[in-house]
Parts: C-alpha cells; structure tokens; sequence
C-alpha cells in the first residue's frame, strides 16, 4: 500500500511540473523514455509547452505588417473580451481531462444557465436569486455527470454527448426558440469596461472574472488534495484506486465543479451579449477540449495544467482575430485552427 501511495504522489508532482507523464511511471514505463524527453528539456522547462507562445509571436509580427491598428490596445482589448468567457469553461475542461474526463455538455448547459437566469429576471427576480439559480442549475447538471461517469459503465464522451442533447432539447422547450433579450443587472456587470486606472486598468469587464479563475484553477491543480487526485486518476486510475484514493467520489466532485464554472460562464457570456439563447455558446464544447490541448494539457489525462490552457486560449483568440485582420472569411478561422489542434495533438504524442 506505501508503494501505491508513492507513486500516486509522484504522479501527482509529474503532473504539475510536467516532467513526465504519469501512466508509463506508475505502469512501469520503459526508461528510455525519459532519456528522449530529456533532451527536450532544461532544468524542469518542459520546451514542447512553448510552442503556442513560438506561434504567437509569429502570428503578431506578421500581422502587424497588414495592418497598423493590429498592434492597438483596442484590438488586444477585443481579443480578450472575446475569449474570456471560452478561457473560463476551459479551465474547468481543463480539469476534467487531466483526471481522464471531458464534457461535452458545457455549450447547451451555458445556455441553459444563462436561460433560467434570463427567465427569472424577465419575471423580476431579484438579480441575485436568478444568477444564483442560473449556476446551482448548471451545477446541478454537473453533478448528474459526475454521477453517471463515476459508475464507469460508459465512456465520458457518450454520456456527456446524450447530456447534450438532452439540454438542447430543453433549452429549446424553455425559450421557444426565441432568445432572452434583456439581462438587466448582468449587462451592466460584464457589458462594458472596468474604470480606468489602477487596479481596473479599462479592462473589458469580463477580463477580471476569468483571471480569477485561471488563479484560482492554478492554486487548486497546485494545492488542494482535490486537484492533485485529479492528476493520480488521469494518469493511472487504478493505481489511484489502489493508492487509497475514493475515485468515484473524486470524479463526482471534478463534474460538479465543471458545472460551476459552466454556470459562471453562462452568467458572464450573457451578460457580455445581453442576451440568453439556446444557442449561446455553441461550440463551446469543442473549442475549450482544443484550447486546453493546444496549450499542452493531455488528452487522455494524467498532464497538464491552467497556464497551459490558458496559452492555448489565448492562440485561439489570437488566430480568430489575425485571420479577419488579415482579410480572409471566417471559414479560414476553422480550417487553420483544424491544423493548430492538429499539430498540438501531434507535439503531445512527442511528448508521452
């Protein structure tokens, strides 16, 4: 058993400094392995994670020869804005594929947030019950996840699918198809600019949500005994199990959090729009498994981290923006993203 618990701690630390992935470590990996990363690293700097912020660069110096307004702070502001809300469902995404989970149910259960949110304020709802009410429901559908993936009779992928599907059905019954066009108090929370100046700076208002909880994502992966299981489970859940860990209790924790932050994305998103749809965030499942990717947190668990996300996020906003700077149509914006994920799946193979 002391065996088991070493190993679990070690794959936990392998987690967080990204050292080396913790399945072949607890699975007896061949050593070899560790002599090809080697090379590719320096002094605990895992170099395969810098290549989004390689690209970046890049990216900035060529289209900043397009166009001069590129390299405005009004331009970097929009970048932000609009990748706020995608780069806070991304940390809880994050989360769940470190452990070995993913979700995709979190677009239809933004809107789904966002809708009762909508639908109470609309029937005036103080704004506190309503935001309140928006997150436990998201929450709520979180912990249903967590639940039916803890049983392990399905895949992750198939039950948050069907979870999908399910809420698009409902979103659509709620609304009629027909969008909440008012948020009222959440427009005014996250519609427009912080004030100027220290510490607010004129940010958009969304900014400061979302770097809350890219901190708080990173203290949590870095401290709390939650997070650090979160890493055991994904790199060898039945050393885990056999570590002591209470593996299905943990993963109902990891998809209740998940629904947290969905719900707090939901809030923030419709608030930014002033609007609530069944629609809101559409794709949102998908582009928050890529920028998580993208920026190096393993797909199949065990690796990863929220600066890591976070890097990925900020190139997926960045590409969406240099395209149409650069004056090609929207189509473009998926097709070169396609590649990017391509490419980063690629790097993490490298990597294992």
């Amino acid at each position: 058993m002391s065996t088991g618990t070493e190993g679990m701690k070690s794959l936990a630390t392998d987690g967080l400094v990204g050292a080396t992935t913790a399945g072949p470590a607890l699975s007896g990996g061949a050593p070899n392995g560790k002599g090809r990363q080697g090379a590719a690293r320096s002094r605990n700097v895992d170099v395969f994670t810098l290549w989004p912020i390689a690209v970046m660069v890049l990216i900035i110096i060529a289209t900043s020869f397009t166009s001069s307004r590129f390299l405005s702070v009004f331009n970097f502001e929009n970048i932000l804005s609009q990748a706020a809300p995608l780069g806070i469902v991304t940390m809880g995404q994050c989360i769940l594929l470190i452990s070995g989970g993913l979700d995709l149910s979190v677009g239809y259960n933004i809107s789904f947030a966002s809708i009762i949110t909508g639908l109470l304020l609309e029937h005036n709802a103080p704004l506190g019950v309503a935001v309140l009410a928006g997150i436990f429901a998201a929450t709520a559908v979180g912990f249903v996840n967590g639940v039916l993936a803890a049983q392990g009779r399905a895949h992750p992928f198939i039950i948050t699918l069907g979870m999908s599907i399910f809420l698009f059905g409902l979103d659509t019954q709620l609304t009629g198809g027909a969008p909440v066009n008012n948020m009222k108090g959440l427009y005014s929370a996250f519609g427009g600019y912080m004030p100027g100046g220290f510490p607010f700076f004129g940010l958009p208002s969304v900014t400061w949500p979302f770097l809350i909880v890219v901190l708080l994502t990173y203290g949590f992966l870095r401290w709390a005994p939650l997070g650090r299981r979160a890493y055991a489970i994904g790199g060898n859940e039945a050393a885990a199990y056999l570590s002591g860990i209470p593996v299905k209790r943990t993963k109902i924790y990891l998809y209740t959090l998940m629904g947290a932050l969905v719900g707090i994305t939901g809030m923030v998103l419709s608030g930014q729009i002033n609007e609530a749809s069944f629609n809101l965030a559409q794709n949102f499942e998908l582009q928050s498994i890529a920028c998580a990717v993208i920026g190096g947190t393993a797909l199949f668990g065990g690796r990863g981290g929220a600066f890591r996300s976070l890097q990925g996020v900020a190139l997926w906003g960045l590409v969406q923006n240099s395209i149409l700077f650069i004056g090609f149509s929207s189509n473009y914006q998926q097709m070169s993203l396609g590649v990017i994920i391509i490419l980063a799946v690629m790097v993490t193979r490298v990597q294992r």
